[in-house]
This record gives structure tokens, C-alpha cells and sequence, in this order.
């Protein structure tokens, strides 16, 4: 069997550094093709002097440079066989380490930072690997929690209940601009192209959007014929969602939420007209990610009032007479809480927001620390 760890530690100068290990015939036979490569070396803590049990160490990329090359054959080497060396592991195992090769000047102090950085790094990958760290648990846990330092923006599932989402249905592009411009950061916060900001400007404003939010948006197309193209242009479009509509043909419903699922998004089921949306979501072969219990603006107009009973293995969102007074109720039983004109008719649209997310709990980071690991000590 063989088992696989990484790390990767450091700051301005990086040390990637990936594991295999074993002492079976698997890694004896990735062991002599390492070898063989012949872009590999012994770790050795000085010529003529290899570690126990064997370790290779293999550079992840071309070395292009006489720079490289020294510190790949110099201070990398020696960083990694001290780390094998001081773990004083099974001499039965045979340890493939991977890592990078920085391009920077050699200097003293950047040899002593590689050396800390590759000395650890191998620590800790290989502890990793021998342990099988993470376990799946720890990966679900983390998977909507991950920040990626070269991407710079999560991947929102709606993992992370409750969600505020902003209905973007402002008429004109500097209104749009300037109501991005005003939205703080929050993980709790989602954002709504509006049926209207699509007809009026097309599925490229989300791209515009992305200029100033690039978290979770909603393209709320009410799909109602042509489901797998609709979605298929959102998708194109970068959004994250697609918003059906509940009075759509079931052939339609079923088409979008197929074609969601295969593109990756999610799905919102919106339930306004719809006199029972609980059969009507019973009634689906496929069902979607999100329903939305949806009084329209028009009935808001008129005053009209209904209350809704739900039960499904999905998200609920409700629409139409949420305010700042009613939140905590309404949380009580929501997961996304749709807000419209409450913010965008507000003279000061990012107060409001605040109003909004301040009851929603803690975002994220609030309480992590940037080098917060769970590994047993």
C-alpha cells in the first residue's frame, strides 16, 4: 500500500513538498522508475552519505537555471534528508518526496529560509502521509471553508446556511454599479440577477458583477421553455445558479435540473403561481437544490397574504415581505432570505445589508487563524 501526504509552508519563498511512501513491491516499482528518470537524487546529508530508510527527491518541474540546480542539489536536498532523518522512520520504507525548486538569488539568509521551509514541510508531509491526514471528514468540513491563496475566492456550495440574497432588479447600469460598489464582504451573502437586469442587459451583466463580487450569483432567469439552453447560457456566463420557474412544463423542470446538475449548478425551484408547491416538488424525479416560496411584488401591492407549509430535502428560500423586523422569525425557518427593493430603494444600501447579515451569525474566519490546523499532536 502505498500512502501520500503534502505541505506546504512558507511565505514569500514557498516549499511545496508531496509524499509517497510504502514497503511493498508498489513503491519499489515507483521507486526504480523515480530512479531511472534520471532528473532525481539520493537525499543525502552530505556526498556519500544517503539517509535511512531510502528517499528520493524529485524536482516537480524543469530545472532551467544554474541557480536551480544548486540550491535543488544544495540546501533542498539536505532540508529534506535532515527532516528523514530526524523522523527516524521503518529503514523497511521506501519515501519519494516531490517538491518545487524557487528561483532566487543565494544568499544566506534565503538558503537558511529554504532550509526551514523544506525541513518542515518534509516533517510534515510525511508525518501526513503516515497518519493518512486528512481524513474525509476533515475534507467535507473544509470543502466550503477553503481559500485558496493562488484563486482568492471560495467556491459557494450554500454549504453554509443562512444566506441573505440581494435581488438585483435595478433599471439602469449605474444603479447596478453603484449598489455593487456598496455590498461589504460577507460569506453570507448571495447575489440575485434579477429577471428584469437579464432582459434589459443580458446574461453578460453577471460578468459584469464579477468585476465587483466574485461570490455565489444567481442568474433568476424563471425558466419556462428551453430549460437545458437556459441554463447552459448561465453557466456560460460564470453564474452559480439558475432560478426555474415552478409554472414551467414538469418536462422543462426536470430538463433544467438535469442540465444543473451536469454543468455543476445549483438548482432554485421558484414556487410563485404555483398553488401547491409542495406536490408539485413531490412530483419531481429530479428535485432541486433550492425552493423558493415566492410572493410577487405585485401581489405585495395589493396586499395580498399567504402562508406556506413545506417539507423537502432542500434549501428554502422565501421572497416577497421579508424585512429587518422579521428576520429572526423568518431564519427560524429559511435558509435564504430573498431581500429587493428593501435595499436597492434604500438611500444607503450597504447599512441595510448590515442590518441584514449582523444577524446571521459569524462569516467564516471570523474565529480561524491563518495557520489553524486539527492534526493530533
Amino acid at each position: 500500500m502505498i500512502k501520500f501526504g503534502e505541505a506546504v509552508l512558507g511565505n514569500e519563498i514557498k516549499a511545496v513538498v508531496n509524499v509517497a511512501l510504502g514497503k511493498d513491491k508498489k513503491i519499489n516499482e515507483v521507486f526504480t522508475n523515480a530512479l531511472t528518470r534520471g532528473n532525481c537524487v539520493f537525499a543525502n546529508l552530505r556526498p556519500n552519505l544517503i539517509v535511512k530508510p531510502l528517499t528520493l527527491v524529485v524536482p516537480r518541474h524543469n530545472i532551467e537555471s544554474e541557480i536551480q540546480d544548486e540550491l535543488f542539489q544544495g540546501v533542498i536536498q539536505y532540508a529534506i534528508a535532515k527532516a528523514v532523518a530526524d523522523l527516524d522512520l521503518d529503514e523497511k520504507l521506501k519515501v519519494i518526496v516531490s517538491v518545487n525548486v524557487p528561483e532566487v538569488p543565494i544568499t544566506n539568509l534565503n538558503k537558511r529560509k529554504l532550509f526551514q521551509y523544506f525541513y518542515a514541510s518534509a516533517k510534515l508531509a510525511i508525518n501526513r502521509a503516515l497518519n493518512e491526514y486528512p481524513s474525509k471528514e476533515k475534507v467535507k468540513k473544509e470543502k466550503y471553508r477553503a481559500l485558496h491563496p493562488l484563486v482568492g475566492f471560495r467556491d459557494v456550495r450554500l454549504e453554509y446556511p443562512p444566506y441573505l440574497q440581494i435581488a438585483l432588479d435595478v433599471p439602469t447600469m449605474e444603479n447596478l454599479e453603484f449598489l455593487l460598489q456598496t455590498i461589504p464582504k460577507s460569506d453570507h451573502i448571495i447575489l440575485e440577477a434579477g429577471t428584469p437586469l437579464i432582459k434589459k442587459f443580458g446574461l453578460e451583466v453577471i460578468e459584469i458583477m464579477r468585476e465587483y463580487f466574485d461570490g455565489f450569483i444567481v442568474a433568476d432567469l424563471k425558466t419556462l421553455d428551453t430549460g437545458r439552453v437556459e441554463v447552459r447560457l448561465a453557466f456560460e456566463a460564470t453564474a452559480n445558479a439558475v432560478a426555474i420557474s415552478g409554472v414551467a412544463p414538469k418536462s422543462t423542470i426536470i430538463k433544467a435540473i438535469h442540465e444543473c446538475q451536469k454543468c455543476g449548478l445549483i438548482s432554485y425551484l421558484d414556487m410563485m403561481n404555483v398553488s401547491e408547491p409542495q406536490k408539485l416538488y413531490d412530483s419531481l424525479k429530479l428535485k432541486p437544490d433550492v425552493v423558493i416560496l415566492h410572493r410577487g411584488i405585485d401581489e405585495e401591492t395589493f396586499g395580498v397574504k399567504k402562508e406556506w407549509k413545506f417539507e423537502g430535502d432542500c434549501l428554502l428560500a422565501i421572497a416577497g415581505g421579508v424585512g429587518v423586523e422579521n428576520i429572526e422569525e423568518l431564519l427560524k425557518e429559511y435558509q435564504i432570505l430573498i431581500v429587493g427593493r428593501a435595499i436597492t430603494k434604500s438611500r444607503d444600501p450597504g447599512r441595510v445589508i448590515r442590518m441584514f447579515i449582523n444577524k446571521m451569525g459569524y462569516d467564516i474566519d471570523t474565529y480561524r487563524l491563518y495557520f489553524d490546523e486539527d492534526e493530533e499532536i
